[in-house]
């Protein structure tokens, strides 16, 4: 039984897979994680859709025991020990995407908090194995976000909250870039990429989308929450 101090993560880790079934990003499979407080276990979900998981249905584990779908999340946390939590989604702009070996570019203001690149594991089948899932650890180096080809992206942050927003703004930023591209040539906010440090505003832009990540994820606690879960 997890620790009743847990109570909030657990509210917030149930809120974001109901935001994730309602918002379309996941199909009867996504998987979301968050490191324990000492650091050396995740809270972690059963192979269920994330309309159906209850609270009572988180559990911790190590980051070397194997549970169905955790290799990704024990490989990630144990290569970025500032990561707090992971979020392993397949949503349909994503795929599209990668299918083409495109990844999203910064383009406006959501796309603008992925400036470090999201790079594209271009290896096709299933994450199971710990080998493959290092290199997909390997491949996301320090950025936010990893997409992976034919099969959705993982998003990686400091809360359960910000990686479902992460996801959500990873998700849109794919559609507008493939609805823009429909169009024309993006404009692409290629100074992200180059030059971070003397010219880029997108860090500053991750100060805004904190607040966002907490006005919405606490609105959607009110919409999508029922009694008991």
């Amino acid at each position: 039984m997890i620790d009743p101090s847990y109570d909030d993560i657990k509210r917030d880790f149930i809120t974001a897979l109901r935001i994730i079934y309602r918002e379309g990003l996941s199909d009867a499979f996504a998987h979301l994680s968050v490191r324990s407080r000492d650091g050396n276990e995740m809270m972690f979900m059963p192979r269920k859709s994330p309309a159906l998981v209850q609270s009572e249905d988180l559990f911790f584990v190590d980051f070397e025991k194997a549970v169905p779908q955790s290799s990704l999340h024990q490989a990630i946390y144990k290569a970025r020990p500032d990561v707090k939590a992971v979020f392993h989604f397949h949503s349909p702009a994503v795929i599209l995407l990668s299918v083409v070996g495109q990844t999203v570019r910064p383009m406006h203001n959501y796309s603008a908090v992925f400036y470090e690149g999201v790079p594209l594991y271009t290896g096709t089948g299933q994450v199971e194995s710990p080998a493959r899932a290092g290199e997909m650890a390997k491949l996301l180096g320090d950025a936010k976000a990893l997409m992976l080809r034919g099969h959705g992206a993982v998003v990686v942050g400091q809360s359960i909250r910000e990686v479902c927003m992460l996801g959500l703004f990873l998700e849109e930023s794919a559609r507008l870039q493939t609805e823009a591209t429909k169009l024309g040539t993006p404009m692409f906010i290629e100074t992200c990429m180059r030059d971070v440090g003397s010219h880029c505003e997108c860090p500053g832009t991750m100060v805004q989308i904190k607040a966002v990540v907490h006005r919405s994820h606490s609105n959607e606690r009110r919409d999508v929450c029922t009694p008991g879960i």
